[in-house]
């Protein structure tokens, strides 16, 4: 097989990228490994600019002050002796496009067709230990609509590099502690008492608003297991009663986890006391001061006297209050604890997803991770921003201490796992996302999740037909892909071939988007060549006429099929063979 020859493995960018640099170093001696990072292999936004596009020229000329007519001439000459290659091109200011052969085309199909089940996935990750830490919705209600893109984002990115070889832990922090907690309790006890006492006196400004916490104290009130002015008790039963909830609403969209970490638990352990004396051993605990904040006047301003982390030693922009003057942890405080805890476990890195508002604890906690010795674990954070919840192209304004929230519970009998799992992802994570519920309820091309699930389905439909009409195809009518040479099929062929690359860049930014992205884009491309087929007799798919392009053309579908099934198995969204 000329692949074989040429070295071509799954990603062809990167083996073209390979063969590029060989011809380098075989033909200009001094070049250095700085041109392997700086060198790049992409396809092309459109096919006219060939298949594969380079800047060798620009980086190399610039690089090493060689011309670029020398250089294009010795490449382009090089690059053609092997077979795969059909066509070389430069183009100013220093690019080349290149177009491989219909043989290559074939060859790599039928590579890729035998291997369709783990097509695009690899050992990356060398089972390097990674902790993703996600959603850690506070334990005062069920899950909302504004939860889910956190704990989607999370569950997706896992899985993502579960598949590429990374060993991964899935953790959810319960803060289970602090004034929220408090007023959470505070809440279930009122609620006990107006039951009690045959009242209905009204919450309190402090207090949490929703039906959900007026069934918790019903439920406690039917069933008493304690004394509800047992204040300790009452807010440990109003954190698990409440953590029941957020596991049924996680259950119900299929996100999951290893472990659960409780901020109560991580102080009953010392573990705060434990890491407050190791950074006072390394002088980065004092009592003191903190600057006068720019937005405050000096009549307004009194300077506070509190236990500081000199977290700007370590980068960041100030030094930060772990104690209050009144004696309280602070919530910053409780984060060193959990992130020491979290690293000392032996994680090669630590992921956190967190909501947009909480980018200024990046540095801090950075900060807090250098001091404790662990600059080596790399520490990574997401961040996600927030989801506008629309209908009939109106905002809905959202709060949880107001009681004015979607939930999950409610919102899911609606539109389905399927469509909230896809949706979610269609923008970048820190991209604002419109969340249309008359778009995720249509069955259009506006909605991406049925656009994909139904190229599926359709594919599944034509190899049903084949079947009912006894046309066979399988690893045996390989050879007739030759077949293939229209563009339109050639170009389905060439988007197949971008999925390793999707794969790999995906996890290495961390953007499981890029995967939506790709299967809507692989979606459209099947679309659009199943209609063609309806409208021109030449492009129809089952051809009783001629049977070996029928056979290429089913095996051509059966491997679009595949790449869908394997995207969607990343996402947890099920595949359709019938709608």
């Amino acid at each position: 097989m000329i692949l074989q020859k040429a070295g071509i493995k799954m990603n062809i960018y990167k083996s073209t990228k390979k063969i590029i640099l060989n011809i380098l170093h075989d033909n200009f001696k001094n070049l250095n490994k700085e041109i392997d990072i700086k060198i790049t292999c992409e396809q092309p936004k459109k096919q006219k600019f060939g298949d594969v596009s380079t800047n060798v020229i620009l980086v190399v000329s610039k690089m090493f002050n060689i011309e670029k007519k020398v250089l294009s001439e010795v490449l382009i000459k090089n690059i053609l002796k092997n077979k795969i290659f059909k066509k070389v091109n430069y183009v100013d200011p220093g690019f080349l496009n290149i177009n491989f052969s219909n043989p290559f085309w074939s060859d790599f199909f039928k590579k890729i067709y035998l291997n369709k089940l783990n097509y695009g996935f690899s050992n990356i990750g060398k089972n390097k230990k990674i902790n993703i830490e996600f959603l850690s919705a506070n334990p005062t209600g069920p899950l909302h609509i504004g939860h889910l893109r956190g704990a989607i984002f999370g569950d997706v990115l896992a899985k993502l590099l579960s598949k590429n070889g990374f060993n991964v832990t899935k953790e959810y922090y319960v803060n289970d502690l602090g004034v929220q907690v408090d007023n959470l309790a505070f809440t279930i006890d009122h609620h006990i008492s107006n039951f009690t006492n045959k009242k209905d006196i009204t919450l309190s400004e402090k207090m949490y608003k929703g039906e959900y916490l007026k069934k918790i104290a019903y439920d406690f009130f039917q069933n008493p297991p304690f004394d509800y002015k047992n204040f300790e008790k009452l807010k440990e039963y109003a954190v698990n009663s409440n953590m029941e909830l957020i596991k049924k609403d996680l259950d119900s969209i299929g996100v999951s986890f290893n472990k659960y970490i409780s901020e109560k638990n991580n102080h009953k352990m010392g573990l705060l006391q434990e890491v407050i004396e190791k950074l006072e051993k390394n002088n980065d605990i004092y009592f003191g001061s903190l600057e006068k904040p720019k937005s405050k006047n000096e009549l307004g301003w009194k300077p506070i006297k509190q236990l500081l982390f000199r977290s700007s030693k370590y980068g960041d922009k100030s030094d930060r209050v772990v104690k209050k003057s009144n004696g309280d942890w602070t919530y910053f405080a409780s984060d060193i604890a959990y992130h020491y805890n979290k690293v000392s476990r032996g994680y090669d890195e630590i992921i956190n997803i967190w909501g947009a508002d909480h980018a200024g604890y990046i540095d801090r906690v950075k900060a807090s991770l250098n001091a404790l010795g662990y600059q080596n674990t790399v520490f990574t954070v997401k961040l996600c921003q927030i989801v506008n919840l629309i209908d009939k192209k109106k905002v809905i304004k959202m709060s949880k201490r107001s009681g004015n929230f979607v939930l999950v519970s409610e919102i899911l009998p609606k539109i389905g796992k399927d469509v909230l799992r896809f949706f979610m992802l269609t923008r970048k994570n820190d991209a604002h996302l419109d969340f249309d519920l008359e778009k995720c309820l249509n069955e259009t091309n506006e909605n991406p999740s049925f656009y994909v699930q139904y190229a599926y389905a359709r594919i599944s439909s034509l190899k049903k037909i084949a079947k009912q009409k006894n046309i066979k195809f399988d690893e045996s009518h390989l050879p007739s892909i030759k077949k293939l040479v229209s563009n339109e099929e050639l170009n389905i062929i060439r988007e197949i071939s971008l999925w390793p690359k999707i794969i790999e860049s995906s996890v290495a930014f961390k953007e499981p988007h890029r995967i939506v992205y790709y299967l809507i884009e692989l979606s459209g491309k099947f679309h659009a060549y199943w209609s063609l087929g309806k409208s021109n007799s030449n492009f129809k798919i089952l051809s009783e006429d001629n049977s070996e392009l029928t056979q290429a053309r089913l095996l051509l579908l059966e491997m679009v099929q595949s790449v869908i099934r394997n995207g969607l198995e990343i996402l947890t969204v099920s595949v359709k063979e019938k709608m």
